[in-house]
């Protein structure tokens, strides 16, 4: 009853926003319309349907059987669990829980494996880190790949940490690897672009949703006010403003620190550990594709809690030593400009062909 008063509430608050800002809250929605079909849907849904394709060609059994000495001292986990992961790294949110949730559904990860993959393989992407943070917020694309490190890093501390909660039960479920014909494309490609234009429309309508709800947040002044209630701590305005923001809806948090007045080193370990979670409004777009995994999602919750922690953990440490190599002013639409710090880059192209080559080696040693 509780939960459903919260529900009325923030109903009819934004009921009021609409009615009493209807110009504000109609850019809003316009906005995030505008970004989910320019920026969003033409680089997930194309990779979803990639995904898809691969998942019910049987591709993830494939890196399973050749990653399988990776994944199951490090995280307790069968090889399969590394398809999620690294995808989930590349392509960003809401892309692992994605994968992950067909896995279940295909019967091909027990509900515990699901929880504990879910752990740590949604996390922010290298397009959205280094183009949109880095180069567009914070105009130097080098701490976009810091980001995409430390996140890394992080996913993997809390992928190891969760092990613990799910040692045992893993060990009693693992599901064996079975080797299936794989179904033919004319088979797979309408069912995987259906999938995937339901998944999209859905992640489309959380943007907009959220939009909005940010948008009401500014309007009536409650962005403010929860700043000037915490005015006490040693930051600006603007900083607390772009914490809060970010809880709710990171890309505006984000956008928020970057122009606030304090120190680089502190608005950028806040972005870092803000990504790392990804808001309210990333749990929500999570929680709409895992509608039909019935994992705890107060588990789920606590590990990208414990993977914000540990990615600005991280950055803490790192940061300090490469700040040197970070570029002070490139051009805002130099997402990948040449002066970008090389190495990161060069680290991001091995993995994938390292993800590329055991997707080829698990094929051929199938055949």
């Amino acid at each position: 009853m509780k939960k459903n008063s919260l529900v009325i509430i923030c109903a009819c608050f934004l009921v009021f926003a609409l009615l009493r800002y209807p110009q504000a809250m109609l850019a809003a929605g316009a906005k995030s319309v505008t970004l989910w079909f320019n920026q969003v849907l033409p680089s997930l849904f194309p990779f979803m349907v990639a995904c898809g394709l691969l998942l019910r060609m049987g591709a993830a059994e494939m890196v399973g059987e050749w990653l399988r000495p990776l994944m199951k001292p490090l995280f307790g986990l069968p090889g399969i669990a590394a398809f999620p992961f690294f995808l989930g790294i590349f392509s960003g949110y809401p892309m692992g829980a994605k994968i992950t949730a067909s896995l279940y559904e295909e019967k091909k990860i027990s509900i515990s494996q699901a929880e504990h993959i879910l752990s740590f393989c949604n996390n922010p992407g290298p397009l959205f880190l280094v183009g949109t943070v880095a180069a567009a917020f914070f105009h130097a694309p080098f701490w976009g790949y810091l980001f995409l490190l430390c996140c890394f890093l992080g996913a993997l501390t809390t992928g190891i940490l969760f092990r613990i909660l799910y040692h045992q039960k893993n060990s009693m479920d693992f599901i064996p690897y079975q080797k299936t014909a794989a179904p033919s494309i004319s088979e797979c490609l309408p069912k995987t672009i259906a999938d995937s234009l339901d998944t999209i429309a859905q992640i489309g309508g959380y943007i907009i949703l959220f939009g909005v709800v940010v948008e009401a947040f500014k309007q009536t002044g409650i962005f403010e006010f929860l700043g000037h209630g915490l005015s006490f701590l040693p930051f600006s305005n603007e900083y607390l403003c772009g914490l809060c923001g970010g809880i709710l809806e990171m890309t505006n948090g984000t956008f928020i620190l970057s122009t606030a007045p304090d120190d680089l080193f502190l608005r950028l370990l806040a972005s870092c550990m803000l990504v790392g979670f990804g808001g309210l409004s990333i749990l929500c777009q999570t929680f709409g594709i895992l509608r039909n995994v019935p994992i705890k999602k107060s588990r789920y919750v606590a590990a990208k809690l414990c993977n914000s922690v540990f990615s600005g953990i991280f950055f803490f440490i790192i940061a300090p030593f490469v700040e040197k190599y970070a570029q002070k002013t490139v051009p805002t639409l130099a997402v990948m400009a040449e002066t970008a710090f090389s190495i990161p880059s060069l680290y991001i192209n091995c993995s994938l062909l390292f993800f590329v080559f055991a997707l080829f080696f698990g094929f051929f040693q199938r055949k």
